[in-house]
């Protein structure tokens, strides 16, 4: 089997996590991996050649068995040259509950209009994978049966030879100023619902709070700390390209996000055993339980405080159930084994 995978750029994010993952797992069972990418960003080293394309650029489409694209830009790309694919098989993935991003980003008169300029797209793929059953329930209405569940997986490789000493040393000295960690990284956009602890801290005094990451709404997210004088207990650090090797350093891992298709970060604090607090949401329900993780009630400080409270008070036991979890479910080896099963269906029964 030859695979291409299509993807924005090979910053260290979400789909692209995924796309890496997925190369590490299949490179040896397959016969050819390559993939292509628009975006010229200093990003993830992947197992496989890689070649950098701009839209107007086509390559051979049907020397492969499978084309897989991941984000908006490759899906475009994808159909604007379909005419050019006579035999390969065309697969996308849902990432996102697009109509919610969009809505958070802009506003949901063009959140709607967005959503369904991109579905026309998707619907002519030969398939699409949802990452989450909650995802495919909600859009199976509008592409169709074609598209089917495959949960994410990480594939994480903790290595202290890669972590950055001064951000070490700054976390150190909270620790040492006697702070409890909260800590999460993220493209830092509203949807992630980051605002949520500082307003957390004003009533946890003994916690201080690590955000590891950039994105459209860091600016606001630093004024808001100065605003609410937490200056000595919020520390914002740039994109890191493997940010779970911090993980260790976090009492409790935080992802308060008002939407989310997956929680890719959540599963890596879960396979490092960390205590984690999220928001109360149907795509985090589908991967943990109460059991596993603190669920908080959005936009609810003391419902958020609470939480955290406890799951740093219950930080060990909270941590070994999320990575039996995990660890079970939605390590990468899961996930590549059943979208190489995947593959090899759309191909063999020509779907």
């Amino acid at each position: 089997m030859k695979i291409a995978y299509i993807i924005p750029s090979l910053i260290n994010q979400g789909p692209i996590i995924v796309v890496h993952s997925l190369v590490k797992y299949l490179k040896d069972k397959v016969e050819q991996i390559d993939v292509y990418y628009f975006d010229d960003k200093i990003g993830m080293q992947f197992d496989c050649s890689v070649h950098q394309i701009n839209e107007k650029q086509t390559f051979d489409f049907d020397s492969y068995d499978i084309i897989h694209s991941h984000c908006l830009r490759p899906d475009r790309y994808v159909v604007r040259w379909k005419h050019l694919i006579q035999k390969t098989k065309i697969i996308t993935t849902l990432h996102q509950d697009t109509f919610v991003t969009f809505s958070f980003q802009y506003n949901k008169l063009f959140a709607s209009l967005a959503t369904s300029y991109w579905i026309r797209y998707q619907k002519k793929f030969d398939g699409i994978i949802a990452i989450s059953n909650q995802l495919r329930d909600k859009y199976k209405s509008r592409v169709g049966d074609k598209i089917t569940t495959i949960y994410n997986g990480c594939n994480v490789q903790f290595d202290n030879s890669k972590l950055n000493n001064s951000i070490v040393e700054q976390i150190q000295l909270l620790k040492c100023n006697h702070f409890k960690i909260i800590g999460t990284y993220a493209y830092i956009t509203k949807r992630k619902g980051l605002i949520q602890i500082l307003n957390a801290l004003l009533v946890l005094p003994d916690f201080a709070f690590v955000i590891i990451g950039e994105g459209p709404e860091l600016k606001i997210l630093k004024e808001k700390v100065i605003q609410m004088k937490l200056t000595a207990r919020v520390i914002f650090f740039n994109y890191q390209n493997e940010p779970y090797n911090y993980l260790q350093f976090f009492d409790v891992f935080v992802i308060p996000s008002y939407s989310e298709g997956f929680g890719l970060s959540m599963v890596e604090a879960a396979l490092a055993k960390k205590s984690i607090v999220c928001s109360d949401i149907a795509s985090f329900h589908e991967i943990f339980d109460d059991e596993d993780v603190l669920f908080f009630k959005l936009d609810d400080t003391v419902s958020l405080s609470k939480s955290i409270f406890i799951a740093h008070n219950m930080r060990l036991t909270k941590g070994e159930n999320a990575y039996k979890v995990a660890n079970n479910r939605f390590i990468a080896s899961t996930m590549g084994r059943n979208h190489l099963e995947y593959y090899n269906k759309m191909i063999i029964n020509n779907y």
